[in-house]
């Protein structure tokens, strides 16, 4: 019941605004379903007066040939007043309901029967189908226009949070599962929204509106009518709660097979290389088949409601019949015409009061694929933002140092990745951070940007711990190159450009000469106007590189990050690197994260680290003359190179 509380209210916070359309909406769906519950009354209406012309017209002749039988047996031909009818004639008359009188039987005879009152009837039904296809094509149509717009804000909030969230949920999600609550997860509320909400409103609506009417016309055969329903009810809530249980693993399944498949088709040349397709092909299968069986049982549950209550109502039908017309016809208040148009009523109300059940149970499948959809974008909106202080300190300049003091850190709860790591960077400073894979190399980089805050201790610009800066006042004056380059869609100006989108074109070509890319830049036929993604485009993974650097040196930041910039480079583009990260570097405060060696070797000062600890730190002659670990791995760099 949570679940279905806490959709109600995330869709409530979307809708709310379009207060005025759902207004016309219930109005227009009131019209609607009292129109429809009202037309059974009308032909009923309509085949009672039918009925009381076709008997009226039988009496109209039936008087007129008796009147005509009397004129012959009486000499002259002429029926005198106050002429008393034969007892036997009596008797006849009002065993086929006709008048027992003289002047009973001239003025029938004298009244010529009307079709008027059953044209009347007809026209109101006419009138009521018609206004009824208006009210329907209106509230319709609103529905729609409310469920695009609401779906469309959903998509830009879900967005927006996505870009208010921290790493940690990046790093702890699979791109896939976030990329499936855009995709699958807001397909699947639209969808939903659009096909089966409106229709659940309408039939709820139509439902309330039949028993009012049904009651209104005959309590017995209201009762009669509504016999099933506890059956039906029964059958709904135990048929849903197994459904609702294979949509939600079906949607977790599917968000999994995204995450899988993002993850292989990011990988596929490396699983080319390795000829593990197969592999992958087998772990696609497992992830599909788990698909294919929650979506199997999930389906049989939502597609059994439907047959099951077309059954019921067939079966509800039969019964007003059989039981209705016994009621109806020994009703001692009601004319024959009368009970076939209340017995003709009713066998329409039932076959109408299952149908609101019945819409609603098929609805039910797709409304729980919206619900559950709800519930993961929930979970999104529910994730922590990045805590931003407010009335943040702004960093104007860095004046005199970085400093990570005594920093107690871990990923998770009891599992630490640095322990008590002090490394002081002064302006101006280059500090080199080595040591071997998972030491928390890059775990430094992390906290430098805030992307996480420490567990014990501080990182402190000018001893100000960064928890107190403001967010964007602090990361506007670090700039970070990472290990994998991206580019963006767009031009290579944009790219270059992205953390400045103000800059001049020879901001750009500035950059790009520092980082030795202009030259291919301009051997390509539209230059800086050249399309490129992150997926196809013109560069050697090392180029990408260089526009990396290139696009955080053209925001000029006072602390420049490197985080292993040239592992994925060739030895001379390395060297180009090399030179551009010198420049980048000079008279700014860095930290560069190395693997190769032979990087930093200029750096004035060098921290070794090894199991989150601080073990050694010096400048390259001062740890090689320790002869310790640093030494050791400068050894057999040098030997394999």
């Amino acid at each position: 019941m949570k679940e279905y509380t806490n959709a109600f209210k995330f869709f409530f916070r979307y809708m709310k605004q379009y207060k005025l359309q759902f207004f016309v909406i219930v109005i227009a769906v009131i019209g609607a379903t009292y129109l429809q519950v009202k037309a059974p009354v009308y032909l009923g209406e309509a085949l009672t007066r039918m009925g009381e012309w076709l008997q009226t017209t039988m009496q109209h002749k039936s008087a007129t040939k008796v009147l005509a039988q009397l004129a012959q047996a009486i000499p002259g031909g002429q029926i005198p007043d106050g002429f008393q009818l034969p007892a036997k004639m009596v008797k006849e008359l009002a065993k086929n309901d006709m008048p027992t009188t003289l002047q009973g039987l001239q003025h029938l005879a004298h009244t010529t029967p009307s079709k008027q009152p059953f044209f009347d009837v007809m026209w109101k039904l006419l009138l009521a189908y018609v206004t009824t296809a208006v009210a329907q094509l209106i509230y319709s149509l609103l529905f729609n226009r409310v469920v695009s717009h609401s779906t469309n804000n959903m998509r830009k909030g879900l967005f927006g949070k996505i870009e208010r969230m921290t790493i940690a949920f990046f790093d702890s999600h699979a791109d896939g599962d976030i990329l499936s609550r855009f995709t699958s997860d807001l397909d699947n509320i639209q969808n939903s929204l659009n096909q089966s909400l409106s229709q659940v409103f309408t039939n709820i609506a139509l439902f309330i509106g039949i028993i009012i009417m049904m009651f209104n016309q005959n309590v017995k055969l209201a009762w009669l009518t509504m016999a099933l329903t506890p059956v039906a009810i029964i059958l709904a809530i135990l048929i849903i709660r197994q459904g609702k249980k294979f949509t939600d693993l079906q949607q977790n399944e599917v968000g999994k097979l995204n995450a899988y498949m993002d993850e292989k088709i990011s990988g596929q040349k490396a699983i080319i290389v390795e000829g593990l397709q197969d592999d992958v092909i087998d772990g696609f299968l497992v992830h599909n088949d788990k698909v294919r069986k929650a979506t199997f049982k999930a389906r049989v549950f939502g597609g059994m409601l439907f047959p099951m209550m077309n059954g019921l109502s067939l079966l509800n039908v039969a019964i007003v019949i059989f039981g209705g017309s016994i009621i109806a016809l020994n009703d001692a208040s009601l004319s024959r015409a009368a009970a076939l148009g209340l017995v003709v009523t009713f066998v329409q109300y039932a076959q109408q009061y299952f149908q609101p059940i019945m819409q609603v149970s098929s609805s039910f499948n797709e409304l729980q694929m919206a619900i559950t959809g709800a519930r993961r974008l929930q979970e999104t909106f529910d994730e922590a933002d990045e805590v931003r202080p407010e009335n943040g300190l702004v960093v104007d300049e860095l004046k005199h140092s970085v400093k990570i003091n005594h920093v107690d850190f871990g990923y998770l709860p009891g599992k630490q990745i640095l322990k008590d790591v002090t490394i002081e960077a002064k302006k101006g400073e280059m500090v080199a951070i080595v040591g071997p894979t998972g030491s928390g190399k890059t775990t430094i980089m992390n906290l430098v940007n805030r992307f996480y805050d420490v567990d014990h201790g501080a990182v402190e610009f000018d001893g100000i711990d960064v928890q107190q800066l403001d967010l964007d006042s602090l990361r506007s004056h670090v700039g970070l190159v990472l290990q994998e380059s991206v580019l963006f869609t767009g031009t290579i100006r944009d790219n270059i450009a992205f953390g400045k989108p103000d800059a001049t074109d020879e901001e750009v070509i500035h950059a790009a000469k520092t980082t030795h890319i202009h030259d291919f830049i301009m051997s390509l036929p539209d230059g800086y106007a050249t399309g490129v993604n992150d997926d196809e485009n013109v560069f050697s993974v090392g180029q990408k590189q260089q526009i990396s650097i290139a696009r955080t040196i053209i925001t000029d930041p006072q602390v420049l990050i490197l985080d292993e910039a040239t592992s994925n480079v060739d030895t001379v583009t390395e060297q180009q690197i090399q030179a551009a990260m010198e420049a980048a570097i000079s008279g700014r405060t860095s930290f560069v994260i190395a693997h190769r060696l032979k990087t930093i070797l200029n750096a004035d000062k060098i921290i070794v680290l090894r199991d989150g600890k601080v073990i050694e730190q010096g400048n390259h002659q001062s740890l090689l003359q320790q002869d310790g670990f640093y030494a050791e791995l400068y050894k057999n760099q040098f030997v394999f190179e």
